[in-house]
């Protein structure tokens, strides 16, 4: 016969094991009408699909442990890739990202999934899309191609947003034209962030100069372009409205916060975060650094064990 202390016991261990299966039935309600939100959303609008990354964090990731890793520290989205950049940068040619990789990713997670696709290639951008891609960027790690110049240009039809990376006010305006929903910074330096302030602070330069609307028309006509190219620049006293996604060599809070002060509209992390010595600290701690890049005693909290710069 078991004893009074036994009985106890049990009755503890059975009550705990009912409260478990209370709170995963609950959890499983809230992840049950998450998916189904997110399904209401797929169904918006291009255009309303891309601001939902606007004042963001997005992340490269290789694999489902790193994506659902970069869901679990705040990020709003995940860009699967083939290989790190380092690797990338190193070959002639890389190409889309494996379906199954992309597809592994999209299913592990319940935030929007990206996926790159090379310049020009519209049948990789379809590929892309089928394969689970909530978003798709047309990325300048494909190189040496044939394809590597010609850009695709129809890509407002597309049933996703698609990104591009820009370096110069020209390339910005050539990528709105085609159909870009989000432009990110052109830069394959995961370390060097100075060259992202430097880019952007040029973008931001050669949109002041061309307020002026007869300089502007002599620049855009042999461009082939017009002047409802640029009205979304109009006014603009920084380069905010352009929707620039500061992307290259962010691998700190403070990285993320200096982004965010030269008024980005979201940050995109290299995949080199993931090595650092504590990945899940140094991410979680990026993703806040969106929010409260304003605040200089919370990022000095955010900054406290991810002050080493990653190489």
């Amino acid at each position: 016969m078991p004893t009074k202390a036994e009985k106890e016991r049990a009755a503890r261990i059975a009550a705990r094991q009912e409260e478990a299966k209370k709170k995963q039935a609950e959890k499983d309600a809230k992840t049950a009408e998450i998916i189904k939100n997110i399904k209401k959303n797929l169904k918006i609008t291009v255009p309303e699909r891309a601001k939902m990354l606007n004042g963001r964090i997005i992340v490269d990731v290789i694999n489902v442990v790193q994506a659902q890793l970069a869901q679990a520290t705040g990020y709003a989205a995940v860009c699967a890739l083939e290989a790190l950049p380092a690797v990338l940068n190193t070959r002639k040619m890389s190409r889309l990202c494996d379906p199954r990789v992309t597809r592994d990713i999209a299913n592990s997670v319940l935030i929007p999934v990206v996926a790159k696709f090379s310049i020009g290639h519209d049948i990789e951008a379809e590929v892309a899309i089928q394969s689970g891609a909530n978003f798709i960027d047309e990325s300048e790690f494909a190189i040496g191609g044939t394809l590597s110049t010609l850009y695709v240009e129809n890509k407002g039809d597309l049933p996703v947003p698609v990104i591009c990376g820009v370096a110069t006010l020209t390339e910005c305006l050539l990528r709105r034209k085609e159909g870009a929903s989000i432009l990110r910074i052109k830069n394959n330096s995961a370390v060097r962030v100075d060259a992202t302030v430097i880019i952007l602070n040029n973008i931001a330069k050669e949109v002041a100069k061309y307020q002026d609307a007869a300089e502007r028309a002599t620049w855009l006509e042999p461009l082939g372009l017009k002047e409802s190219d640029f009205a979304f620049l109009l006014g603009a006293k920084n380069i905010a409205p352009l929707r620039l996604f500061a992307y290259g060599g962010i691998c700190t809070p403070r990285d993320v916060a200096l982004m965010m002060h030269m008024h980005c509209a979201g940050v995109f992390v290299d995949n080199s975060v993931f090595t650092s010595d504590n990945p899940r600290r140094r991410l979680r701690a990026m993703a806040q650094a969106v929010k409260d890049y304003k605040d200089m005693d919370k990022l000095i909290e955010l900054s406290i064990g991810t002050a080493e710069r990653i190489v």
